[in-house]
């Protein structure tokens, strides 16, 4: 059975984002995806002057587009749920412009961006 959870341990944190392929940071929110107690992937962000960063989000299979957008807009939601309405995704590259249009990402100004009102509220997303 598929499921994202927060981490909330260091050493845990450390460990998933090894597996996942993520550079740990111990100063970021982190979200693990598991197939029952196997994991999938992982993700980093952070909050500054009230709006979201994803630093990091990566799954074990990287052509798993479901696992991309589970753990991406689980991120997103608990963003969301704490009040944040803006949302930009860090990493460049083939697999992270892919994982970020899937998440429901655009591009603003030359950066992948995210509007969150609404965006789990309304049947438009």
């Amino acid at each position: 059975m598929l499921k994202v959870i927060p981490m909330s341990k260091a050493a845990e944190q450390e460990r998933v984002c090894l597996i996942s392929g993520l550079k740990y940071d111990r100063s970021q929110f982190a979200y693990a995806v598991y197939d029952d107690d196997k994991v999938c992937g992982a993700a980093q962000f952070y909050i500054k002057e009230n709006i979201g960063y994803i630093s990091d989000l990566k799954t074990v299979d990287e052509n798993d587009s479901e696992l991309v957008m589970l753990l991406g807009r689980s991120v997103l939601n608990f963003l969301d749920l704490h009040g944040i309405e803006e949302v930009y995704f860090e990493k460049n590259g083939g697999y992270y412009e892919n994982a970020a249009k899937i998440i429901g990402f655009s591009i603003k100004n030359g950066n992948k961006y995210a509007y969150l009102p609404g965006m789990f509220t309304s049947q438009g997303h």
